[in-house]
């Protein structure tokens, strides 16, 4: 399954969607202004897109 029918994204697909880094991403998470990672196996954390998505959207609401 590519990453495009994927419901969701790796932290490094997501840094290179948004253009930020993966610790700027980690520091969001953790001050709760971020989506929260999810885990699917051990060493394993992901993004749901819909949530990033929705993010996105929050955030182009607010310029």
């Amino acid at each position: 399954m590519n990453s495009e029918n994927r419901p969701f994204l790796t932290i490094k697909e997501v840094s290179k969607l948004l253009g930020i880094s993966i610790s700027t991403i980690n520091r969001l998470v953790k001050r709760r202004e971020f989506p929260p990672k999810r885990k699917i196996s051990p060493g394993r954390m992901i993004f749901m897109k819909y949530q990033i998505q929705e993010w996105i959207d929050n955030r182009r609401s607010d310029w």
